[in-house]
This record gives structure tokens, C-alpha cells and sequence, in this order.
């Protein structure tokens, strides 16, 4: 059995400002894979920037279409961020760390060798 699906995949959760945050995406699609994949150093399997402005725009770009759900990641009031709040501060360079985690989740859940948490394993019998 195959492991694409077009459901959401959640990410492994990403430390982040003491949070534990879970964020949930869709696939990236061919246009944007070629957007971000200039950043993807294949070799040592990371996201490189050469700015952290850059992943801002990046993240302005991609975020907002692809992160469906985010859980775990609370404010400086001790108040869950909702995907929402999550979208509206997209552009934050405070969060350029996130952003770069959660692109690496992206690119590898969207390429076809990746196992994802939503995938069945092979089936022992043959």
C-alpha cells in the first residue's frame, strides 16, 4: 500500500519557546515545493537560509496555505495561539526558528519517499 493520502499530516512536534507545538499541514504543491526547495540543502537534509528575513517571506508566502492546525503553542498570557493568531503573525521574526522547522516537516512529508504518522505500514504478509 501506497502512503499518499490527501488528509492532513501532522508533524512531529516542535520544541519552540518551551511549547510543545503540534502543527498539521496539507502537501505543498509542485509551484511551491519549487519556491522553498532552493533553501533545502539535500545533502545534510536542512532548510539553509541565508537570512532569517528570508524565511519571513518565505513563511508569508506558504504558511498561510499549507499549516492547517496548530496546537500546543501558547502566548506570553499563558492563552493558546489558535491557527488564526498563528497566520496573523506569519511574518514575526521572532518566530523564524518555528517557520524553519515547520518548512522542513513540509518538504518531507511532501516528498514521495517520506513516512508520515498517518501512514499504515507494509503489511507483513506476502
Amino acid at each position: 500500500m501506497g502512503n499518499w493520502s490527501s488528509k492532513p499530516v501532522v508533524l512531529d512536534p516542535i520544541e519552540f519557546d518551551g511549547d510543545q507545538v503540534v502543527v498539521t499541514v496539507k502537501r505543498l504543491l509542485m509551484e511551491d515545493m519549487q519556491a522553498i526547495s532552493k533553501y533545502f540543502d539535500r545533502e545534510k537534509g536542512v532548510m539553509r537560509f541565508d537570512s532569517p528575513l528570508e524565511v519571513c517571506k518565505a513563511a508569508a508566502d506558504i504558511m498561510p496555505k499549507y499549516v492547517v492546525g496548530v496546537d500546543g503553542m501558547m502566548d506570553d498570557a499563558g492563552g493558546r495561539v489558535t491557527l488564526e493568531d498563528f497566520h496573523k503573525a506569519v511574518g514575526e521574526f521572532y518566530l523564524v526558528p518555528l517557520f524553519g522547522a515547520i518548512f522542513q516537516g513540509l518538504v518531507f512529508v511532501s516528498t514521495a519517499k517520506a513516512k508520515e504518522k498517518n501512514s499504515a505500514p507494509p503489511s507483513q504478509e506476502s
